[in-house]
């Protein structure tokens, strides 16, 4: 045998080992079908087939719908969900025939092996394709399902028409008598009669086919002359009652909405004249003008998604009642104190006029608020799985009236605004022994209330210099309102030796003038803005200014050495911490007084 033999049929042995190897095994089954027939008012019908297939040895490159109606309008994008896992995987829809639909999957190699769902969806006016036909005094609808594939059990097909006096049967086809045999149920919700009937078992090639009586009222937009008996159906009188409801009931909504907007606004507006500044809201109206804005575009939202049109429309209505409903902080300026007088008051006399936050009317309105809307998500579920989730979007409207229009946006109202923070402050430094913690506070010549309140806090054993360590609220205007920040001031005599302990523990800390010539001032702010943190800051302040040379500072300390240092040169007596005398501005901090 010559070499040219050897070629050829090591050729030929190639080409046969390559030719078998491309012929790969592939199976699969389809192994159920599930249809969904959605008809409206004029006999259009949408149509959302199920079909699952299994595939034992892939890959599956496209799957064949035999006999779907000529005139049905298909959607080319198919959807293909993966039974295990959930994934989805793309194909498209297009006819291979007249009576057939072929669906190709973009990626065949996505499906080697398991269970698949194809949702292929399709358009059919039943009217013009001639399915829906007249019987007496009703309609007959004759359908029937794309040809199985391979056999499977458990064949369903839903039918959902518009809700009518006379609920859709399955009927026989060639005596028109109930078909009883049938597994049917029927679910009659507000507006929508839904039929499911279901096949325990469809054959290889067999083509799953109904036979359903409906009632012509649930069809009212049908036009056809054929499909309309002589004598005329009486038209469906409307639901004058439920209408009627849904309308008082918005009414309702809107009044009682926009009271509580008015009242808010006017509530406002009475608290910013007695700060002397005027009231703002977001919408630039007039109280009463926004009120009736914000009722009627909260009914108008809700109107709008209890028929069923839960549009940008109905999101926009709230969106514009809740800003109806908000009130912006009022603007103001700082102006420049008068002369005053610095006082020691009795913490009773001092804390007496703190506000005590939400009223218990407040608490019980807000309470009821939140019942009234956990009950309306409630009900609202009863009719439309997305009706809580709707309720709860309407609600948004209410958040203005619980976080606008508060006394946190007004202007800081002397010694009352700074009380309860300071009687908690007061509290805490009352406890140390060593202390002593007084309210302080500054009273305008020819005024009988303290604009401004403090704590004066002293050491029982002080520092020659000292003249004492105050606590206080510095607040500053931001574009929501007012925040106040803890600050600590501590007062000293110039040379002292008060000025010289701060020195040498702060050599940082910058000096300014105080209230009297030879008086300085340190600003310090607490590491954070709480009491705990203010109070720490003052003890460590008040403890490094503590005369542990002094009988009482003996005791406490321990100390036993002797005095050693030079008594201070007299200077003119000056008012003290009780003096009565004029108040001289700090430009350390903002109204330290």
């Amino acid at each position: 045998m010559g070499i040219r033999h050897v070629l050829a049929a090591a050729t030929a042995a190639i080409a046969m080992l390559s030719g078998r190897g491309a012929q790969a095994w592939q199976e699969a089954h389809q192994t159920g079908d599930d249809v969904r027939v959605h008809m409206d008012a004029a006999g259009v019908a949408q149509v959302e087939q199920q079909l699952r297939w299994h595939v034992v040895r892939g890959p599956l490159k496209s799957v064949d719908l035999l006999g779907v109606d000529p005139a049905a309008e298909l959607q080319p994008d198919v959807v293909i969900t993966a039974e295990e896992g959930g994934k989805t995987f793309a194909a498209h829809a297009s006819r291979r025939d007249e009576r057939t639909v072929r669906v190709t999957v973009d990626e065949p190699r996505a499906l080697m092996h398991g269970s698949f769902v194809f949702g292929v969806r399709w358009r059919l006016d039943l009217v013009a394709a001639h399915a829906l036909t007249r019987e007496g005094a009703t309609f007959r609808l004759s359908w029937s399902a794309p040809v199985a594939t391979d056999g499977f059990d458990a064949e369903k097909t839903a039918f959902a028409l518009p809700a009518a006096p006379d609920a859709p049967v399955a009927v026989l086809a060639d005596t028109g008598a109930p078909d009883d045999a049938v597994v049917s149920s029927l679910r009659r919700d507000p507006g929508t009669d839904t039929l499911e009937l279901v096949r325990p078992h469809v054959a290889r090639g067999e083509a799953p086919v109904w036979t359903l009586r409906i009632d012509p009222r649930a069809l009212p937009l049908v036009s056809d002359p054929v499909l309309h008996p002589m004598t005329a159906v009486a038209p469906v009188e409307p639901d004058r009652v439920r209408e009627s409801l849904l309308a008082a009931g918005l009414l309702a909504l809107a009044g009682v909405f926009g009271l509580l907007v008015h009242g808010r606004a006017r509530a406002f507006e009475a608290a910013a004249a007695a700060r002397g500044v005027r009231a703002r809201a977001i919408l630039p109206l007039s109280p009463a003008l926004r009120s009736a804005v914000a009722g009627a575009a909260l009914a108008g939202g809700v109107g709008l998604e209890l028929l069923a049109h839960a549009t940008e429309a109905a999101a926009v209505l709230v969106a514009l009642a809740t800003l109806a409903a908000a009130l912006r902080a009022p603007s103001s300026r700082q102006v420049a104190r008068g002369p005053g007088r610095w006082l020691l008051l009795q913490p009773g006399d001092a804390f007496q006029t703190a506000p005590t936050g939400a009223s218990a009317a407040e608490v019980l309105a807000g309470a009821l608020a939140l019942v009234a809307l956990v009950v309306a998500g409630a009900i609202a579920q009863r009719f439309d799985a997305e009706g809580p989730w709707l309720v709860a979007i309407d609600a948004v409207a209410l958040l203005p009236l619980v976080l606008t229009g508060r006394a946190s946006q007004l202007p800081p109202d002397g010694a009352r605004s700074a009380a309860p923070w300071l009687r908690r402050v007061h509290g805490l430094l009352s406890r140390v022994a060593s202390l002593r913690a007084s309210p302080w506070a500054r009273v305008p010549v020819g005024a009988t209330r303290p604009e401004e309140l403090r704590l004066l806090v002293l050491p029982r054993a002080a520092m020659p210099g000292l003249v004492g360590v105050e606590v206080g609220l510095a607040w500053s205007q931001t574009p929501v309102g007012w925040a106040s920040t803890p600050e600590v001031l501590a007062r000293f005599l110039e040379g002292s030796a008060a000025a010289a302990r701060l020195s040498r523990d702060l050599p940082d800390a910058r000096s300014l003038p105080g209230r009297r010539p030879e008086e300085r001032v340190v600003r310090l702010i607490p590491r954070r803005p709480s009491h705990r943190h203010a109070v720490a800051l003052v003890r460590a302040l008040t403890e490094a200014f503590t005369d542990r040379r002094s009988e009482v500072g003996r005791e406490e300390a321990g100390w036993g050495g002797s005095e050693r240092r030079s008594p201070r040169t007299a200077r003119p007596s000056s008012p003290g911490p009780t003096s009565c005398g004029r108040a001289q501005p700090l430009v350390a901090a903002p109204n330290p007084g």
